[in-house]
C-alpha cells in the first residue's frame, strides 16, 4: 500500500482489518503488521515515527486522535486489546506489551506454555516517557504521566505522575484529580 503519509521505506502489511486514516503519518522504517486474527483502528492524525513497530498477530488495538508513537516505540501483541485515548504522547523506545509467556510448569519449556494476556487501557492526554514499559493488564488514567524508564505493572490513576521500577507514585499533577 503506497499512499501519501506512508513513507516508501515503511512496511504496512495487514491480513486482518486495519483502519489507517489518510491523516496518519507513517515515517521511514516504521513497521505495522496485522495478522489474520489481528485488528487495528487508528484515529485521525496519528504519527508513527521512524523505527516504531506495531505488531498484532492476534488481538486488537485502537487509538484516538492525535496520538504519536516515538522513534523505536514497540507495540507488541495486544492479544486482549489495547485502547489508547486522544492526544497521547508515547515516547521513543516505549514498549507496550499485551502478553507474557506462561512459566508455571517447570517441566514444560516456557515457549510451549499457554501465554497470559490482559487488556491495556490508556486514557486521554497521557504522556509516556522515553523507554517506559507498560505491561499486560494495566490501566493508565486520563492526564497521567509515566516517567522515562518506568516499568508500569499496576494501574495509574488519572493525573498521577509515576516513575521507577516498578513504577511508583511521585505526585499528582496540579489541577488534575
Amino acid at each position: 500500500m503506497i499512499r501519501k503519509g506512508i513513507h516508501p521505506s515503511a512496511v504496512v502489511e495487514y491480513y486482518g482489518p486495519a483502519t489507517i486514516p489518510e491523516s496518519t503519518i507513517v515515517e521511514p522504517m516504521a513497521v505495522i503488521f496485522i495478522g489474520e486474527r489481528g485488528r487495528l483502528q487508528l484515529g485521525e492524525m496519528n504519527t508513527i515515527y521512524p523505527g516504531a513497530t506495531i505488531r498484532i498477530d492476534q488481538g486488537w488495538m485502537e487509538t484516538g486522535n492525535e496520538v504519536s508513537f516515538g522513534p523505536g516505540c514497540h507495540i507488541y501483541e495486544p492479544r486482549s486489546g489495547l485502547s489508547i485515548g486522544n492526544y497521547c504522547l508515547i515516547g521513543g523506545g516505549v514498549l507496550i506489551c499485551g502478553v507474557n509467556h506462561g512459566h508455571a510448569i517447570e517441566s514444560i519449556p516456557m515457549r510451549r506454555q499457554k501465554s497470559e494476556a490482559a487488556p491495556i487501557i490508556i486514557g486521554n492526554n497521557v504522556w509516556i516517557g522515553m523507554g517506559a514499559i507498560i505491561l499486560p493488564g494495566v490501566k493508565v488514567g486520563e492526564g497521567a504521566i509515566i516517567a522515562a524508564g518506568a516499568v508500569v505493572t499496576a494501574d495509574v490513576a488519572p493525573g498521577q505522575i509515576v516513575a521507577g521500577v516498578p513504577a511508583q507514585l511521585l505526585r499528582g499533577r496540579s489541577g488534575c484529580q
